[in-house]
């Protein structure tokens, strides 16, 4: 006689070839509700698995290099920082990057430095042990971190080997034989600090220390800094107060055609320092921002306070904001950036993502990722600073950007130098062929605007035709 008991169980079979089987057992009934037999459901989830686990390694790792990026690095560090704290133990943060890096970039081209980067990974990545955690933070810098320090010997230990491991590192582009240096800075949790963004400025400071002494080497943070160090700490705990305070502000300056029409503003961001009281200028708290990691936060808030703006101001046409190379390699930003325009109602054509060229084209992965989800959703992209790389040209046409804004110190004496006039000219044309804008910026007299007009630049940006300001209704006006 049938049973009446409920049968209905799942269970996942993992197969000799690899292939997971979820197995779903189902109860079958009659029309009286009576059991009569049972249902089994047979699916092959192997592919479902395979993308959900490439889409957490790719949340976690750097595009480049494989190891972990500034995100996930972050996390852990913050953890480890927080169970140092809890069971009294100790651990310790290596921050360190290439010395004359840039040069190598500017020398011999970004291929060199991306190859040169995969090259210290691989072979530090032989150096760490297993609990250890190296990461790539961004650009030539990286980050180790020691979850449970016995001593602090361990830790200088380590620093020298990473240096002699850079150092006696063969590395051959183009035929060159190249070698490389680093400066390591040393920070121990609790003994110099007890939160992370303490002790990512104290390893910040040692690494500083390192190189002023003659780079190849580390130093350990030894609380005795000197005026730049102190004044590299104070502005992280700044950064801090502001971010908790409300203490940022945008200020917009106009980006307008020849005859003067504004096309769009870019906000500038300042922050009200807690200590002056004064408005100062990004120069100062960007960079120690950038080491906290406390950059992505600011920028998240830049795009919120920018799409405000957009819709506080029906008439303005766009505005323009800058991201940092640390926030471009958040695969959560651009949906971030989505999002918020669709909870305010804001067309997404309003706002224009602007990214340096020297950032996206060192962090090409992840500025291609930006541009993939934000472009064909509405939202146009501006190169900042083109030209500033000048060895970089080959690398524009895997960037799908809309606008280039070329840098100024080929803009502000263009009309007395015939050789920055070529080089303008070159990349306007270049531009154009890749169905690109041109700005221009530090533009401050009116044969300044005849001279980039001639050469096909569309649109300016500087003091000739307005100059940054908290007001955008003056600028509209």
């Amino acid at each position: 006689m049938p049973g009446t008991q409920e049968i209905s169980d799942s269970a996942e079979l993992f197969m000799a070839d690899g292939r997971v089987i979820v197995q779903n057992c189902r109860p079958v009934r009659d029309d009286d509700q009576r059991l009569i037999g049972r249902l089994w459901l047979y699916e092959d989830v192997t592919q479902e698995r395979r993308n959900a686990e490439q889409l957490i390694y790719l949340a976690e790792r750097d595009g480049l290099t494989g190891l972990y990026n500034r995100r996930r690095f972050e996390d852990l560090l913050e953890r480890a920082v927080h169970d140092a704290n809890r069971r009294h133990g100790r651990c310790a943060l290596l921050l360190f990057d290439l010395d004359e890096f840039k040069h190598l970039n500017d020398h011999f081209g970004h291929r060199a430095g991306d190859a040169l980067l995969v090259r210290v990974a691989n072979e530090l990545s032989t150096v760490v042990r297993r609990n250890e955690t190296l990461a790539r933070l961004g650009g030539d810098e990286f980050g180790l971190l020691i979850p449970d320090l016995d001593d602090t010997k361990g830790a200088t230990a380590l620093a020298e080997r990473i240096v002699r491991a850079i150092a006696r590192l063969p590395f051959t582009f183009d035929g060159r034989s190249l070698r490389m240096t680093a400066s390591v800075g040393i920070a121990i949790c609790p003994d110099h600090a007890t939160d992370m963004a303490e002790l990512v400025a104290a390893a910040d400071v040692a690494m500083y220390q390192a190189k002023n002494e003659g780079k190849n080497g580390w130093r350990i943070y030894s609380g005795a800094l000197e005026d730049g160090g102190l004044e590299r700490l104070g502005w992280s705990d700044r950064v801090e107060r502001a971010l908790a305070q409300g203490g940022f502000v945008l200020h917009y300056q106009g980006v307008h055609a020849a005859d003067g029409r504004l096309l769009y503003v870019e906000g500038l961001l300042r922050m009200h320092d807690p200590d002056s009281g004064q408005l100062v200028g990004p120069g100062h708290f960007i960079p120690p921002a950038e080491k906290t990691g406390r950059i992505h936060d600011i920028d998240c808030w830049v795009v919120r306070a920018a799409v405000q703006q957009l819709v506080a101001c029906p008439r303005l046409p766009a505005v323009a904001i800058n991201v940092s190379g640390r926030t471009l390699a958040d695969p959560q930003f651009p949906a971030l950036v989505l999002q918020t325009l669709q909870e305010l109602g804001v067309e997404p054509r309003r706002l224009l993502i602007e990214v340096t060229e020297t950032t996206a084209i060192s962090d090409m992965h992840d500025a291609n990722r930006l541009l993939e989800v934000i472009r064909p959703a509405g939202c146009r992209v501006c190169l900042d600073d083109f030209g500033a790389g000048f060895s970089s040209f080959p690398y524009l046409k895997h960037l799908s950007a809309d606008v280039i804004k070329i840098d100024g110190q080929f803009v502000h004496d263009i009309a007395r130098d015939r050789k920055n006039q070529l080089l303008v000219q070159a990349m306007v044309e270049l531009a154009h062929g890749f169905g690109m804008t041109t700005v221009a910026e530090f533009v401050e007299d009116a044969t300044t605007v005849e001279v980039l007009r001639r050469i096909g630049v569309e649109a300016f940006q500087g003091y000739h035709f307005s100059r940054p300001q908290p007001d955008v209704e003056e600028l509209l006006r």
